[in-house]
């Protein structure tokens, strides 16, 4: 059920994905698409803590009532950091053709992990609490870099899910995202063990900033 929802939310991605080729003309078109996900993957992950937390969920009423109470967050989290994704892909495009490549690429590819580890941890970090857009992107910085191997567990994990999504759509929104997402929720409960004195002190950080 939850990946029947979390389908039913990505409507306009899964259109995409059947019908248009996987090519850098069509980024713009796979940017759009994918700006629903976000307040998706909060509502999957929130909805999936909770029943790591408490065993038990109503997965119709939860899911949605999640998907509402995190749209807003989720939505400026996701956009800002898909906006930066679309120009690193835009510039690995322009530059893959070039002598430079080889130079440039490495910074590519870890301004694209770095990323994809914060974005994950921020709207992992919205099921626990509730921060200002600004905090959440300091948090996220923070953890990822602080606790690198497991939240780069996390991208190995979602990376996986691109890559089946890409080959594999209807298997890989039918049958993958609860179990992938439950697992890096499970992994991310090992970012705020013992961490909660650290992340206070940078929430009463930014809320005097």
């Amino acid at each position: 059920m939850f990946n029947l929802y979390f389908a039913i939310a990505n409507i306009p991605f899964i259109l995409a994905l059947s019908t248009l080729q996987f090519v850098p003309s069509n980024m713009i078109y796979y940017f759009i698409t994918l700006i629903p996900m976000g307040p998706a993957l909060a509502a999957l992950i929130t909805s999936l803590n909770k029943l790591a937390v408490e065993k038990d969920i109503s997965v119709t009423k939860d899911y949605w009532h999640f998907y509402k109470g995190k749209f807003s967050e989720s939505m400026r989290l996701w956009s800002i950091t898909l906006a930066l994704l679309f120009i690193l892909a835009m510039d690995i495009a322009v530059f893959m053709d070039k002598s430079v490549f080889a130079l440039v690429s490495p910074l590519f590819i870890i301004l694209s992990i770095l990323l994809l580890n914060m974005v994950i941890c921020g709207l992992v970090i919205m099921t626990q609490t509730k921060h200002t857009l600004k905090t959440l992107f300091i948090l996220s910085f923070y953890y990822s870099i602080k606790k690198f191997f497991i939240t780069f567990l996390n991208t190995i994990l979602a990376s996986f899910f691109i890559f089946i999504l890409l080959i594999k759509p209807v298997f890989a929104f039918m049958l993958l995202p609860s179990v992938i997402f439950f697992l890096i929720v499970r992994n991310s409960s090992l970012i705020f063990r013992n961490e909660g004195n650290i992340k206070g002190n940078f929430v009463k950080g930014s809320a005097a900033n």
